[in-house]
């Protein structure tokens, strides 16, 4: 039996540990401000190095050491189904304690959905909500995280747990770049901590579907409309084919989406065109269905390639696996409950079909809860905005929640608790 842990902090203390971080809640504010009026969109790489200085001042004085680990370049198709590579930002690490009872993995992105050239580049505070981009999605998670870190540093809390801080700065794009090391880092630790957003109402994302982004290209035979129709191949009819075989797919009943998102090519319409591009996203709720989808699909581009005359080629795959609520997500999630009870607050959670890091770090074998940020709403769109009354109150679950990690890290054998094997 391990040594007995006791909690260092009663009800007394709770509450005056939500007064402190709610007389801290303007420093936060005026923080995350500066941050998400600097354009971090997930291809602009000056914008999103300008953030990670922002993010290195937060987080290196409460670290033993900080890496900035070089990612692969990022990938696309071009509309003329050429493959364009463009450079990465790194992922910074911040690390703490690597020899403490309890490693905890917490993950983050700093970068947006808003490109370079987007005009939603200004916060706004109304009422009790910041309006800006990233306020919710999610540097608001990170700047809350920050300061329940430096209360941390200062409680002999630390001495019993250490911390990766892993953030990466491509995951509004699916973390094509990211996703190994986070796979890596998910294999160091007991348990993960993820700081996208919470619903407006405090709800959090429990099983989350799996997903995949692909790209279809056809390339036909370009003829003059007139004289010659019928020797051109159509890429253009050969996609749209493509794609209500592709949509077709979908399927409620198992869960499975099959979302058109863009089709472009083709140019005068006395050309028979022969480039075409279509840009889809596949979803679905099991594991095992992700080899399915990847089978039928590559059957549809083979029957429409055989009847068209067209070259169809697929690119794309499955880069969230979905993340069931198995019994260790479970456990982490009842956890997490008996901490908010202990604030006032009532922790609840639904499935939800979209991704994040979460799925990452699950499918790499270790339990996470990946909603730990501020409450918000609207993100990915111009109406995005944090709650800014959830700063201090998440803040406090995140370090209530980790005195209960470590509370039964060290008096629990693992084999006792499901949620830190």
């Amino acid at each position: 039996m391990k040594e007995a842990y006791m909690p260092l902090t009663g009800n007394a203390e709770r509450q005056a540990l939500l007064a402190a971080l709610e007389a801290r809640t303007g420093s936060m504010i005026d923080t995350l401000r500066a941050l998400c009026e600097i354009n971090s969109g997930s291809r602009h790489l000056s914008g999103i190095r300008q953030v990670q200085a922002g993010l290195h001042q937060l987080f290196a004085p409460l670290s033993d050491t900080v890496e900035y680990r070089e990612l692969a370049p990022l990938s696309q198709i071009a509309d003329n189904g050429s493959l364009l590579e463009s450079p990465c930002a790194p992922m910074q690490i911040f690390r703490a304690r690597p020899d403490a009872a309890l490693q905890i993995l917490f993950t983050g992105h700093s970068d947006t959905v808003f490109p370079a050239n987007s005009a939603f580049n200004q916060c706004e505070i109304r009422a009790d909500r910041l309006h800006g981009p990233g306020t919710a999605d999610m540097k608001g998670g990170l700047v809350m995280l920050a300061e329940a870190l430096h209360w941390l540093q200062q409680s002999p809390l630390k001495e019993h747990f250490g911390f990766t801080l892993a953030i990466s700065p491509d995951e509004e794009i699916g973390s094509p770049s990211s996703a190994p090391v986070l796979a890596e880092l998910a294999t160091q630790a007991h348990v993960g901590m993820t700081y996208e957003p919470a619903l407006e109402d405090g709800t959090l994302a429990g099983a989350r579907k799996g997903s995949g982004n692909f790209t279809l290209s056809a390339r036909g035979h370009s003829t003059h409309a007139g004289r010659d129709f019928f020797s051109g191949r159509n890429a253009v009819l050969a996609i749209a084919d493509a794609a209500r075989l592709l949509a077709q797919l979908s399927d409620q009943q198992q869960g499975i989406t099959v979302n058109i998102g863009q089709i472009s090519g083709g140019g005068a319409v006395n050309v028979v065109p022969d480039q075409c591009i279509c840009r889809f996203n596949v979803r679905m709720d099991e594991a095992s269905q992700m080899a399915v989808l990847e089978q039928q699909m590559q059957q549809i581009v083979h029957k429409v390639q055989a009847s068209s005359g067209c070259e169809l080629t697929l690119h794309g795959h499955f880069n969230r696996p979905p993340k069931p609520m198995n019994e260790r997500q479970q456990a982490l999630f009842s956890l997490l409950h008996e901490c908010g009870a202990e604030l006032g607050l009532d922790i609840r959670w639904v499935a939800t079909g979209g991704c994040c890091e979460g799925n990452n770090l699950a499918a790499a074998g270790l339990a996470n809860i990946d909603t730990l940020g501020v409450r918000g709403a609207n993100i990915h769109t111009e109406q995005e905005y944090a709650c800014t009354d959830s700063f201090a109150e998440r803040a406090a679950l995140t370090v209530v929640f980790i005195e209960k990690l470590i509370q039964r890290k060290l008096s629990t054998p693992d084999k006792e608790n499901p949620a830190l094997c």
